[in-house]
């Protein structure tokens, strides 16, 4: 069973134009509205590769209704806590040439009351089959260790978790040691406290501390410098994929849910890592935040180039 935590979703407006200019009018070409938020992201994807969710966390107001309404007429299960105050909508502006700028509402005020409720209901999907994705960021009145808190909590019960935030969130969240840690570059290099200009021999080296008998892989998103992935099998290097990309919104949150639909079906380490970057190639040519369709990752996958750089 997979269970994604979005405790922040969003509705997501995509709007395309040719170039954004600063202080004047910007004629919007395209609009495109979307159920968002990194875990709801990941249940859409893993949804459309023929998995199956049940997505949680916080929703709130008309918009918290729309978002839930779109998993359920996706075949998604939801278990939403309902909070006051209205789910945020995010705004991301996408240029001609693939700049994305992206405008996120902070989201409604959650009680320490409601978030404990949450935890209670993630403790009773917790099992030695389950893994959490905990993904995203956090809305007011939830403290930063959150994911580090709810980690130990479905580890009493046996249960899987992998981690996907950055900052506190991220630097808590692996003191719990998740099952699957997935930072980008530039969140490894701030944890570290490098450039993250760093050659990749010294980023791979900073990600082998975070493997230990808890932690089975990590995997380091590197855009178009590709990605690394790091277990007790091995480590393995994937080039990104040539495509005609729209933009890189989403593409981690594709990602993730590939990882975790790859370890509920046990798949081996280099057809999780096809799957992984072909669904996040996938995402880049899709508009707003929609997940690649199946046929287009099974064809992509085919494209993946993977080499294993470490025996262990």
């Amino acid at each position: 069973m997979i269970v994604t935590v979005t405790m922040n979703p969003a509705i997501d407006k995509t709007v395309d134009i040719t170039r954004l200019e600063k202080g004047d009018l910007n004629r919007i070409k395209r609009v495109e509205m979307d159920a968002g938020g990194k875990g709801v992201n990941v249940s859409k994807t893993i949804r459309a590769l023929g998995g199956d969710s049940i997505a949680t966390g916080f929703i709130g107001g008309n918009s918290g209704i729309i978002i839930k309404n779109v998993l359920s007429e996706l075949g998604i299960t939801t278990d939403f806590v309902m909070v006051e105050g209205e789910t945020r909508t995010n705004l991301k502006v996408v240029e001609e040439k693939g700049d994305v700028t992206e405008l996120n509402e902070p989201g409604p005020q959650v009680s320490a009351g409601q978030l404990e409720e949450l935890i209670c209901r993630l403790e009773g999907y917790a099992a030695k089959d389950t893994l959490f994705v905990l993904a995203g960021s956090i809305p007011a009145g939830v403290p930063k260790d959150v994911y580090r808190k709810i980690t130990e909590r479905v580890h009493e019960k046996g249960a899987k978790v992998l981690l996907d935030a950055d900052g506190e969130l991220f630097a808590q969240g692996i003191q719990a040691k998740p099952y699957v840690i997935k930072p980008n570059k530039y969140e490894l290099a701030t944890y570290f406290g490098v450039s993250q200009d760093c050659s990749n021999e010294e980023m791979i080296s900073l990600a082998k501390t975070l493997l230990n008998e808890e932690c089975r892989l990590v995997v380091v998103s590197m855009g178009k410098q590709g990605s690394i992935f790091l277990s007790h099998e091995g480590i393995y290097q994937a080039e990104a994929l040539h495509i005609q990309a729209h933009s890189s919104v989403g593409a981690g949150d594709a990602m993730v849910a590939a990882i975790a639909y790859a370890l509920e079906q046990d798949t081996p380490m280099e057809q999780l890592i096809a799957l992984s970057v072909a669904c996040s190639a996938g995402a880049v040519m899709t508009k707003g935040t929609q997940p690649a369709e199946k046929a287009v990752v099974e064809k992509l996958m085919k494209q993946v180039t993977i080499k294993k750089l470490e025996e262990n």
